[in-house]
C-alpha cells in the first residue's frame, strides 16, 4: 500500500500542481480539495493549520510547518506558490517581502475596504455573504416585530427566556444553499460563529424571520436570541455583516473555533 505523503508535502504538491496548470492564485478551499483527493481521510481542520503555517505573511499555525514559507497570500483568501513569480506580479511586491497583518480578530474600518470581503479566524479565511439589512418602515426607522403576540397557544405555554423580544426581520440571498460555518461580526469585532447544513435557510427561515411557535418553550430559543441581539445592534447604529466558510466538516470546525476564540454571542 503507497504511504501518503506528510499533509505539508501534499500541501505543497497541490501549490505547484496548480501554478503549473496555470491556476493560481488559488484558494485554500482549492488547497483543501486537492489534499483530500490525495488523502482522502484528511480533514480540513487537520489541514487549515499547516496551511497558515506555510504561508509566509500570515502569522501561526501548525509549529511542523511554520517557517517552511512555500505559500504567500495574496489577500481577499488567495494564495501563490512562494516560489512563484506571481508572488511580485499579484501582490506587487518581492518574492522576499513581507506583509504584517493586522491582528486576524480585526476587521477593517471601512466599509468601502475590500479587506471586508474576506476574513481570517483560526487559520480560516471567511469570505463576506453581506451586509445584514433589517427591514425598515417608511420613515426609515427599524420595523419592530412582536409575532409571540400571535401564538394560538400562548394561554398554556410560557415564553422562552428570549421570546418576548423585540423582533425584526432580515433576509440573506437566497441561493447560498450551502453547509459550512459562519460569522456575524461588526466592522471590528466577529461576534458570533455558528453551523448550518444550508446557510440560506438558517437565515432566512431561522435568525431573519422568527414565528410565533418559536417564542414559546419548545420552540427554537436560539433564533430568538440572535434575532434580538441583531436587532439591539442594529438599532444602536452599528453595521453587521455576515462571513461564510463552506466545509462538510462545519461541526468540528465550528467547534474549533470556539475553543481557540471567544465570541461574545456564544454562550459557553
Amino acid at each position: 500500500m503507497k504511504k501518503s505523503l506528510p499533509i505539508w508535502e501534499t500541501i505543497h504538491l497541490c501549490a505547484k500542481e496548480f501554478d503549473k496548470s496555470g491556476n493560481s492564485p488559488f484558494t485554500r478551499g482549492d488547497i483543501i480539495k486537492c489534499v483530500q483527493s490525495k488523502i482522502p481521510n484528511c480533514k480540513p481542520d487537520s489541514i487549515n493549520p499547516i496551511i497558515q503555517g506555510l504561508t509566509d505573511n500570515l502569522r501561526g499555525g501548525a509549529p511542523g510547518a511554520a517557517g517552511k514559507n512555500l505559500l504567500h497570500s495574496v489577500g481577499r483568501g488567495l494564495f501563490v506558490l512562494r516560489t512563484s513569480s506571481s508572488v511580485g506580479a499579484v501582490t506587487g511586491t518581492t518574492p522576499n517581502s513581507r506583509i504584517v497583518p493586522e491582528p486576524l480578530t480585526k476587521l477593517s474600518t471601512n466599509v468601502e475596504s475590500k479587506q471586508l470581503d474576506c476574513i481570517a479566524l483560526g487559520g480560516i479565511d471567511f469570505r463576506l455573504i453581506c451586509q445584514l439589512s433589517v427591514e425598515n418602515d417608511e420613515s426609515g426607522n427599524i420595523r419592530e416585530f412582536r409575532p409571540q403576540l400571535n401564538y394560538a397557544g400562548a394561554g398554556s405555554t410560557p415564553l422562552n427566556n428570549y421570546g418576548n423580544g423585540l423582533f425584526c426581520r432580515f433576509k440573506i440571498p437566497t441561493g447560498l444553499q450551502k453547509s459550512g460555518v459562519y460569522i456575524i461580526g461588526t466592522k471590528s469585532q466577529p461576534l458570533y460563529v455558528g453551523e448550518c447544513v444550508n446557510l440560506s435557510a438558517r437565515f432566512n427561515a431561522g435568525y431573519g424571520n422568527i414565528s410565533p411557535k418559536n417564542c414559546y418553550v419548545g420552540g427554537q430559543e436560539t433564533n430568538c436570541r440572535i434575532n434580538n441581539l441583531i436587532f439591539t445592534t442594529v438599532s444602536g447604529g452599528k453595521d453587521l455583516f455576515l462571513w461564510f466558510f463552506e466545509t462538510q466538516d462545519y461541526k468540528s470546525v465550528e467547534k474549533s473555533l470556539r475553543q481557540s476564540i471567544s465570541f461574545p454571542w456564544n454562550r459557553a
